[in-house]
């Protein structure tokens, strides 16, 4: 058995051994992550009364987000603190990735750091993002809201791994991939307008709603001219070569799973929307 202990970039962190059982399987992918960035963020969370006191959001029930996405959301105490915080964890990101030996990149559903970046043997090591919204800031009394989200490996072994991050969003290298050059306001990483998870796979929520006619769903669109974008909440009427087609009754601003609050938009008293079932989520 082999015991590989990893540790964090933020002073004062303490990380828990993670444990790797016999198996037949190549080990050696574990062992290009000396420092695992899901430790240091916890600890960033924790360095201040500010930051801890957020709460953790977008609960994914399905795997694989269920598995290894996390997603945190807290109030600033004032907007200079929020791009304070934005900086330092970005800072922070590039830090670990570099304290790996790895690399950033940028694709369009965001930043992952990555090892052997930009050839055939490139392998994902974890997905960050920090972002803060003006918006819903009668919920914070001082500050915007700052939300965290990060993906990555604390449990699986690497081929599942691999797959699971293709699901959630990573895309592998090939000679016709496109990687986003983000602007300097980016800073580090790439703040991408759309949620970090394919539309090109299944997985086992696609499978569930495909397979459930009434249950509730949730589509997330975010048009261009949009900061925000919208929820739209409805109930599956009936599936056709992987389509899903939502008797829709209700519209929310934002994203609801990261939203601090439900705050529902004039709509038809009921509208058909259809779409592939990797669009929608369980939302009820």
């Amino acid at each position: 058995m082999h015991v590989r202990q990893f540790k964090s970039l933020v002073p004062g962190a303490i990380a828990a051994p993670f444990v790797i059982s016999c198996s037949s399987a190549p080990d050696s992918i574990f062992f290009y992550n000396q420092y695992r960035f899901f430790d240091s963020a916890k600890s960033f969370i924790n360095l201040n009364e500010a930051r801890s006191s957020g709460a953790v959001v977008d609960k994914g029930l399905f795997y694989p987000k269920s598995a290894f996405s996390f997603t945190y959301r807290y109030c600033a105490n004032s907007p200079q603190e929020a791009q304070n915080d934005i900086q330092e964890f970005q800072q922070l990101a590039k830090r670990v990735c570099d304290a790996n030996t790895n690399q950033l990149i940028h694709q369009d559903t965001g930043t992952w750091c990555v090892y052997n970046a930009n050839t055939v043997d490139e392998f994902p090591l974890f997905y960050a993002k920090i972002s803060s919204t003006e918006l819903w800031a009668d919920l914070c009394l001082d500050g915007p809201f700052v939300t965290i989200k990060l993906i990555e490996n604390t449990r699986a072994w690497p081929e599942k791994w691999y797959e699971a991050a293709k699901v959630l969003g990573y895309q592998p290298y090939s000679v016709h991939r496109q990687l986003v050059i983000p602007t300097s306001d980016h800073g580090q990483l790439y703040q991408s307008p759309k949620e970090p998870i394919s539309t090109e796979l299944w997985n086992e929520e696609s499978q569930y709603i495909y397979s459930h006619i009434g249950s509730t769903v949730c589509l997330y669109n975010r048009p261009v001219d949009s900061a925000i974008g919208y929820t739209y909440i409805g109930t599956v009427h009936s599936v056709k070569d992987g389509l899903v087609k939502v008797a829709t009754k209700a519209k929310y601003k934002g994203d609801i799973r990261t939203a601090p609050a439900l705050e529902q938009l004039e709509w038809h008293s009921m509208a058909y929307i259809t779409a592939a079932a990797n669009s929608w989520f369980v939302c009820g």
